[in-house]
């Protein structure tokens, strides 16, 4: 039977100190954590932090002997005026060694509607990065056409996928090297290991 994790985020300590974060969540069993950079409201962990301070957090998760799996930042990719803020918290994840990022595609803007979700962020995507070649899927493309889209993925005719949980299950897409989860907080820890089998 595949072991399963079970992880804390700090948001969930709002409103004490990452050192209180990380105390309560070691005295409580846990060995995975994602740290909490809310801008805002959570931020244990923020792009803003000296270097020196940044590794004080590092090195008293490695002391508790905490995993910092993810990295919360929920920055509304659909606001120009939090672009940046994203990119931040890609960078601070990479610090930690967190595999997945939680953020928003703002969802709540588009009532719900996961079709325009993808495609509005694939526009946005080809817009902050002109040179990569963007694509979206969904399950109501007919076969013939989510199997194109999918084919010039895994071909690399195509250098981003935006996609809903299609991808879950049946492909597994070797040349891919990173996944961004948007409201990964909206899935279960077993959905979230399911989505990352999928690359790499």
């Amino acid at each position: 039977m595949k072991k399963r994790i079970i992880a804390v985020n700090s948001n969930c300590y709002h409103g004490f100190s990452i050192e209180e974060a990380i105390a309560g969540t070691k005295a409580a069993g846990f060995h995975y954590i994602e740290l909490t950079a809310t801008k805002g409201w959570t931020e244990h962990v923020f792009p803003d932090q000296s270097f020196a301070r940044l590794l004080e957090v590092q090195r008293l998760l490695e002391a508790n002997e905490l995993i910092p799996f993810a990295m919360s930042g929920h920055t509304n990719l659909m606001d120009p005026d939090r672009e940046q803020d994203f990119r931040n918290n890609i960078r601070l994840a990479k610090f930690f060694g967190a595999e997945y990022i939680v953020s928003s595609i703002g969802e709540a803007h588009l009532k719900d509607n996961t079709i325009a979700s993808n495609e509005v962020t694939a526009a946005r995507i080809a817009k902050l990065v002109p040179e990569a070649r963007v694509a979206a899927a969904h399950g109501q493309m007919n076969e013939r056409e989510l199997e194109s889209v999918m084919m010039d993925f895994i071909n690399r005719e195509t250098d981003v996928l935006v996609s809903t949980t299609i991808i879950e299950t049946g492909l597994d897409i070797s040349n891919v090297n990173t996944i961004i989860i948007a409201d990964a907080d909206r899935f279960g820890l077993s959905q979230l290991y399911q989505l990352r089998g999928r690359v790499g």
